[in-house]
């Protein structure tokens, strides 16, 4: 009775343990995903006001850091919507976020034009709607079914915008914000611009930033037998930020989640009994969204040779997991490959890993081009579907897999 007694107390223990890990998760991901974040963007400084979240958290777990603070600055280039966004369609209002997004490369605008309708035939051609011959579409907005990236317009014809219909949700980017045109471009949701629809009344003010400064949130816990050689996590907490005033990006799987499982290893790895025999690093990196743009700086910047770096496992997306995990490089870096699946075959932490060659698709990619051995690791499943739009939100992140993955990650770590 005694052992089934100390057995039980065990168990209640571990479960304690790894409770605790999916409750710190979930504590980071509501905190970096909720409003006072600004979506992690440019927009109210929110990138800043994440590092700093982020900063306290490495105190909290007493990383050291490599200069006089975590943070590593650098400058971007990005345009900006610090005010409300207004478009009407035949004066009915749209909603930001919901019913249409502003491509960040978009500049000022304020107007009513008419529509141009463009749209795709039976045989995937382009062809004008109503009777038009050669018109000329100056100061017009033209309006497409043709998906974005076919689009081949080698500009604007001169029109005044452009409109990407979309059948379901709009999502967002802010990459190709780092530039400016001289023409707005919208998705707006079809049932929103029905074909009958003659005007788009639009308002919009930008903030053009040549060079912004953000800031990656560097600390790592040194190693007990090799400190000078390092194993590396990185994730970047960044996000879209705000489109306009009243509409922000939450990120919550992309990538709250990443950086929340970046946080929880700190925090493990900085207790003394988990203390490494290597230095291990953890990098938030800021910029990944506007095109991987903290890891390029940093593996351009480093604030230790990089050939000391033994791996690098960097994480983006780490919400889901019933369809286990994909590991980009996978293919390249094969011996650590069939490591982690020996492992996770061995203890049946999660249903697959699965293998993926090379990706430039994040923050792994410019350490990876400096010859870095790495993987970038997100999870499978079709739990977490949002994706660059407002619904990525913390109650839409399930963390199937969190605790095995988890687990999975030290075995792997404890193998160098």
């Amino acid at each position: 009775m005694k052992k089934l007694i100390i057995l039980i107390a065990i168990t209640i223990c571990f479960s304690n343990l790894f409770g605790q890990d999916r409750d710190y998760a979930r504590y980071i991901i509501d905190t970096l995903s909720s409003p006072g974040m600004h979506g992690r963007g440019y927009v109210n400084n929110g990138d800043k006001v994440a590092a700093e979240f982020i900063k306290n958290e490495f105190i909290k777990s007493e990383l050291k850091n490599f200069a006089d603070d975590y943070f590593q600055e650098f400058s971007i280039p990005i345009n900006t919507f610090p005010d409300t966004i207004n478009v009407y369609i035949n004066d009915k209002p749209l909603i930001s976020g919901e019913d249409f997004v502003i491509f960040s490369s978009s500049p000022a605008v304020s107007g009513t034009f008419e529509l141009f309708w463009l749209l795709l035939d039976s045989a995937g051609v382009l062809q004008p709607v109503g009777e038009f011959g050669m018109i000329d579409i100056t100061d017009k907005v033209i309006v497409t079914d043709m998906n974005q990236k076919d689009f081949k317009d080698g500009g604007n014809f001169n029109s005044k915008g452009i409109i990407f219909l979309k059948e379901d949700k709009v999502w967002w980017h802010v990459s190709n914000g780092k530039e400016v045109l001289d023409y707005f471009k919208l998705q707006i949701i079809s049932d929103k611009i029905p074909i009958s629809s003659k005007t788009i009344t639009i308002k919009v003010n930008n903030t053009y930033f040549t060079d912004y400064q953000t800031q990656n949130v560097i600390g790592f816990v040194e190693g007990k037998v090799e400190p000078d050689s390092f194993l590396v996590f990185t994730a970047h907490y960044d996000h879209l930020g705000q489109m306009g005033a009243d509409t922000y990006f939450p990120g919550a799987n992309d990538n709250a989640s990443g950086t929340a499982m970046l946080l929880n290893l700190a925090r493990h790895y900085s207790l003394s009994e988990n203390r490494p025999d290597y230095s291990i690093v953890f990098m938030a990196l800021s910029a990944e969204e506007v095109g991987l743009l903290g890891s390029e700086f940093y593996a351009t910047n480093p604030l230790f040779p990089l050939e000391r770096i033994k791996f690098l496992v960097n994480l983006d997306m780490v919400g889901s997991g019933s369809q286990g995990v994909k590991v980009v490089n996978g293919s390249i870096f094969k011996d650590k490959f069939n490591l982690l699946v020996k492992l996770n075959t061995k203890h049946e932490y999660i249903r697959k890993v699965e293998e993926r060659g090379e990706a430039a698709n994040s923050d792994h990619y410019p350490f990876y081009a400096q010859g870095v051995p790495c993987f970038f690791i997100y999870t499978l499943g079709d739990e977490c579907k949002e994706y660059h739009n407002i619904y990525d939100v913390s109650d839409n992140v399930p963390l199937t897999e969190y605790d095995d993955f988890f687990k999975l990650l030290l075995d792997f770590i404890n193998t160098f």
